[in-house]
């Protein structure tokens, strides 16, 4: 009695997870429709759920991709779309001790959270700010680093920002643009390359693979 009794809970679980995976699939593809016709920021409260810890221990790991990104001490990096600031924080121990991460976001809600967030975690080298990715408030040729995670896609003009991004990218410095199937933004890579090319960037190196990637550009000598 004891075993028919687990094995219909155990049945049960399985017909749950199953309906409820039918309903993200769906769910997720009617974000994509909605977000194509009319795109808009992804909702402070969404940074919840697409940074979770599946995500960051097996698919976009924070280390991972700060290592590929070959930073140093004293470097000042610029991150679009911090989110809950995970990639943030990571970046931010690699340029120690006087690199800066200037993490912009055109949400302040995102902002002041994260404000809080790196103040509780006494990191004195990150400055989270209210910024317009298309008329960014930094000089031509300032930055080492420009990194953004599913963040790009979720942009009107892609290719606008790019190109600020190049204005104020030092001539050897690198640009890295990271992407996850489940975003309902996701690119395909050779769209995020013909966004660069655009752009007037040059294509450097990827990583990942269909369904995590990590495209890096720079500029033309």
């Amino acid at each position: 009695m004891i075993f028919e009794s687990m094995l219909i809970l155990r049945n049960t679980m399985y017909i749950l997870l199953i309906i409820l995976a039918i309903f993200l699939f769906y769910l997720f593809v009617l974000l994509k429709i909605i977000r194509k016709i009319h795109p808009f920021p992804i909702p402070a409260f969404a940074t919840r759920i697409i940074d979770n810890p599946i995500r960051r221990r097996f698919i976009q790991k924070p280390d991972l991709i700060a290592t590929r990104m070959k930073f140093e001490p004293g470097m000042q990096v610029l991150e679009i779309g911090p989110g809950k600031g995970t990639y943030t924080k990571v970046v931010a121990k690699q340029i120690l001790p006087d690199g800066k991460v200037y993490a912009i976001d055109i949400q302040e809600s995102i902002i002041e959270k994260l404000k809080d967030r790196i103040k509780g975690e006494n990191i004195s080298n990150v400055e989270p700010k209210v910024d317009d990715a298309y008329n960014l408030s930094f000089e031509d040729k300032s930055i080492d680093r420009i990194f953004a995670v599913a963040c790009l896609p979720e942009i009107p003009s892609p290719v606008k920002v790019l190109e600020e991004f190049k204005r104020v990218l030092k001539n050897d410095g690198l640009i890295s643009l990271c992407e996850l199937f489940i975003d309902p933004d996701y690119p395909l890579r050779r769209t995020e390359k013909k966004w660069a090319i655009n752009a007037g960037l040059i294509f450097i190196e990827q990583f990942g693979n269909f369904f995590s990637y990590q495209l890096h550009f720079g500029k033309k000598n």
